[in-house]
């Protein structure tokens, strides 16, 4: 039967008691996983195919959290010897009930010990196993930490070129000829949200290039001397031709974390100690993108490869590789369902829609599994979709035929785009007046489009701190591409971007150039497409307004003659039947769409102040709001 693999504490494994049942063990008991074994004992699941199992099972398993894996029952006697790698007076009373076979590296006080040897292999240690001293011939197994790189080979479907290029560098970093110039160089940095595939993805490179993978958990570290430890004991043991993987140094090195500075030494030591060493190499897994500064290591940590959050492609050919009859199945409905999720979020929501189903997978249930499955990266992943589109914007129909060749026919055929043999635009800008209907416009386009959309005023994103704006810039972009296809519209862009060396700030700088780079695709933004809105074009920086970039420039003026006729057939507002259209339309030249409709709200008041019981605004009421000039809106 297979799980999928969560970390859990204690020492004890725990499941669904249905899914025990099932394995025949419907009170608990052992249970083969990876290359171990575990007591596992019933208990209340998220899900009902997750295991949970204590992180030194996690490492002696030899499987990756998030991955699946095949759990089977197991039949465990007692242990009549053990012998371990460190000396010890008895067998540690710490130990009593916990499963083991040999190799394993189990917890003992504020540290691990290794088995050796245990006879039967695997066996629980009892109070009466004996402690036996451990022989030359022993079978200690491979590293506990070790990882085997097949273990979720599934996650990392669409990851091919960062595979790709991962495996090169660490052939490089782990070459005799070692880097150019004698340039003293640690590791990389893989980053991405959680679930994106890391783990798999570092395993599968490192298999690619010839390499074992050591991974340190650091999850169960709290204190400097905790981690310490833990990263010498690793270094330590380390032989050539393997990868050191850290994962997890979030919270203790964070921007955020009480012990940053004195947690970000001690890594620094163990990256220090790993460039040091031939046919070594570190990778530190982690979520956040800006890791090597908050580690002051930049010039130990060189490459940062980051993993992006599943686009609409991606998605789909998970979730190809996950079902067995993809033909049978309508894959762009559940590629369209699982905009949020991550590519476990995909593997898990499939896996119990197998458990719940009997096995017999159908659009419908799978669609039920994944309703039913929260997306990890949370509800702002998904974007808001606005609920009115084209017909609520006022005539602009060539604004409208513009918005429609550039993004929903890329959106929704981008066949057209091969065919003549170019690429589409990837970003717009919109410049004009301010009310000329910049926002309300793309709001529309969303709706038209089906796209996801993500709105964000230029200035929410520029923070005093240093790095934290540009981290915002990547945010936006990688929860749009989680959600894709999305659009993202950056208004007032030119508070975010405006000319570099202009303002005294010189976070708007960095801003820019990271803009820059995501405008340029590095890491591929899927289906992601860009708009911005400014009354001042002149103020953003000209390396935006390229071509590949917000390439197409559309100007939204005050609206015409035309323009404000069909916004008043289009109002929510009631108008009476006095009202002259012609003669409004001609009283409000030079008005902003933003001015009519506070014209037309400033009328109703009157008719309501007027009458309690009003249900229509008459020309009186829209007379008395005239005299006000559009100043007043």
């Amino acid at each position: 039967m297979r799980f999928v693999i969560r970390q859990g504490s204690g020492t004890t494994a725990t499941a669904d008691a249905a899914m025990l049942s099932a394995l025949g063990l419907p009170g608990g008991g052992f249970v083969h996983i990876g290359d171990t074994v575990a007591r596992v004992a019933p208990d209340e699941m998220n899900r009902p195919n997750e295991l949970r199992i204590p992180p030194h099972v996690l490492r002696n398993a030899r499987v990756v959290e998030g991955s699946t894996a095949d759990v089977s029952r197991a039949v465990v006697p007692d242990a009549r010897t053990v012998s371990f790698g460190q000396e010890t007076e008895g067998v540690p009373r710490t130990l009593i009930g916990i499963a083991v076979t040999a190799g394993d590296v189990v917890p003992e006080g504020d540290g691990e010990i290794t088995v050796v040897s245990v006879d039967p292999s695997p066996a629980a240690i009892t109070p009466t196993t004996r402690l036996a001293r451990p022989t030359e011939e022993a079978n200690v197994g491979p590293p506990a930490d070790e990882v085997r790189a097949d273990t979720a080979p599934a996650m990392t479907v669409g990851l091919e070129n960062e595979v790709d290029l991962l495996t090169g560098w660490l052939r490089l970093l782990t070459s005799s000829g070692g880097l150019a110039n004698g340039q003293k160089v640690a590791g990389v940095i893989v980053s991405g949200p959680p679930g994106s595939g890391r783990s798999a993805l570092i395993g599968q490179a490192a298999d690619g290039a010839g390499l074992s993978v050591v991974s340190v958990d650091l999850r169960t570290v709290t204190t400097p001397e905790g981690l310490l430890g833990r990263l010498e004991r690793a270094v330590v043991a380390v032989k050539p031709n393997t990868v050191v993987a850290l994962g997890r140094l979030d919270h203790l090195v964070g921007r955020d974390s009480a012990t940053r500075h004195q947690s970000a030494a001690v890594v620094r030591w163990m990256l220090e100690k790993v460039a040091d060493l031939q046919g070594v190499a570190a990778v530190i897994s982690t979520g956040s993108s800006t890791l090597a500064h908050d580690l002051d290591a930049a010039d130990l940590l060189r490459r940062t490869l980051t993993v992006g959050a599943p686009d609409a492609k991606r998605r789909s050919r998970l979730i190809e590789e996950y079902v067995d009859h993809p033909e049978a199945i309508d894959i762009e409905a559940l590629t369209n369902a699982t905009a949020g999720f991550s590519a476990l979020d995909i593997s898990t929501a499939i896996l119990e829609a197998q458990a719940t189903s009997g096995g017999e997978l159908t659009t419908e249930t799978l669609l039920a599994a994944i309703r039913s499955t929260p997306p990890s990266l949370g509800t702002a992943g998904i974007g808001e979709v606005p609920t009115f589109g084209f017909d609520k914007v006022a005539n602009l129909e060539a604004v409208k035929q513009t918005l429609t060749e550039s993004v929903i026919w890329q959106l929704t055929d981008p066949g057209r785009f091969d065919r003549m043999g170019i690429d589409p635009p990837r970003g717009i800008l919109l410049y004009g007046p301010p009310g000329t209907g910049k926002t309300f416009v793309i709001k529309a386009l969303a709706h038209e489009s089906a796209a996801a959309f993500f709105p964000v005023k230029g200035a929410e994103l520029l923070d005093k701190w240093v790095g934290e704006s540009e981290r915002g810039v990547r945010e936006v972009f990688a929860r749009a591409q989680a959600a894709a296809p999305s659009l993202i519209f950056f208004d007032e862009i030119d508070a975010l971007t405006p000319v570099r060396g202009s303002s005294t700030n010189n976070v708007t700088d960095s801003v820019v150039a990271a803009m820059l780079t995501e405008l340029d695709g590095v890491g591929d933004r899927g289906d992601v497409f860009v708009i911005g809105a400014t009354n001042r074009m002149d103020l953003i920086d000209p390396a935006l307004l390229r071509p590949g970039r917000l390439e197409v420039h559309l100007l939204l003026d005050l609206p015409a003659p035309a323009s404000r006729k069909a916004f008043f057939g289009i109002t929510d507002v009631p108008l009476g039947d006095d009202v002259n259209i012609d003669e409004l339309v001609e009283r409000t030249e030079g008005w902003s769409f933003a001015d009519l409709e506070g014209l037309l709200r400033r009328a109703a008041i009157v008719a309501m102040r007027s009458d309690h019981d009003a249900d229509k605004v008459a020309w009186r009421h829209i007379d008395e709001a005239l005299a006000s000039g559009p100043a007043a809106s």
